[in-house]
């Protein structure tokens, strides 16, 4: 039976950082097609594994927006009934 190997998960900021040092080594032009090819691949890789980090985040987000809109609602109109009630 094969072992599995963890890799510790990077942060989004871990990830992004390594992804800009990627870029800035393929636009420096010293590569041989191989390397640059290679390093293409990862920085790839690296973009796909930011893009469904901010995915999720897009989701955690939009899961507490309308729970919050709805609270927010209720409170104004908490305080439009005690305004209401002063009036008179």
């Amino acid at each position: 039976m094969a072992k599995k190997i963890s890799t510790p998960t990077l942060s989004f900021e871990e990830l992004y950082s390594k992804l800009q040092a990627t870029v800035e080594t393929l636009e420096g032009g010293n590569l041989s097609l191989d390397d640059a090819l290679t390093l293409y691949e990862q920085g790839m890789a690296l973009a796909k594994q930011c893009n469904t980090m901010l995915d999720h985040a897009e989701l955690r987000i939009q899961e507490l927006v309308p729970a919050r809109a709805e609270s927010q609602d209720t409170a104004e109109e908490l305080f439009a009934a005690d305004d209401t009630a002063e009036d008179e």
